[in-house]
């Protein structure tokens, strides 16, 4: 049987072969196969060190506040399941969207809970690194940022920098690519 549902201008199609549990049908204890357990990786006592690299790119700066959920839950992954070596995580944050206003200590009375946030990050040993090119396309210069920031060369030559240091590309904060400069941002930047 195919089921259609309409989400928006997309259109889900869920096919459920005849006899198959869909949802509102009750399953038993053992239908299809049991349940479902929890399971850490048992061989993370093997590594040294996870590495990973977000790219970061937001229409909307305030979507940081979202990501950072993603890190933190990184990091408390980190302290309960390993590894645990003396430097068990490194993360960097490539930022190269309209979100690195938040960045800039002239917006920090407006993005005060995400800057500090940030900085709060920073103390863990996440790095941010902002790209240049979108830092200048804003009328931005390295000395207009919060201390806890570095700028860095383009946002695709960074992102493969990091991943040939072997950090795993984690693109949860990544949108479409946009320009540096959207309606959520244009009132926070030092362009004229």
């Amino acid at each position: 049987m195919t089921r259609y549902r309409t989400c928006g201008l997309a259109r889900l199609v869920v096919f459920a072969p005849v006899g198959m549990p869909h949802k509102g049908v009750a399953q038993t204890a053992d239908a299809p196969s049991g349940t479902a357990t929890f399971s850490a990786y048992p061989d993370v006592g093997e590594l040294k060190q996870l590495k990973m690299v977000g790219d970061f790119n937001f229409t909307d700066p305030k979507s940081f506040s979202t990501v950072f959920n993603y890190v933190n839950a990184l990091l408390g992954a980190t302290d309960e399941f390993g590894p645990h070596e003396i430097d068990p995580i490194k993360v960097v944050v490539v930022s190269h969207g309209p979100e690195l206003v938040v960045f800039a200590k002239k917006n920090y009375g407006k993005y005060k809970d995400i800057a500090d946030r940030a900085a709060s990050f920073a103390k863990r040993g996440v790095r941010f690194e902002i790209c240049r090119n979108a830092a200048t396309f804003l009328g931005f210069r390295a000395e207009d940022f919060h201390g806890f920031v570095t700028l860095a060369p383009p946002a695709p030559y960074a992102l493969a920098y990091w991943q040939a240091k072997g950090y795993a590309l984690n693109a949860v904060g990544a949108t479409m690519p946009i320009t540096p400069l959207s309606e959520f941002n244009r009132a926070d930047t030092n362009r004229n």
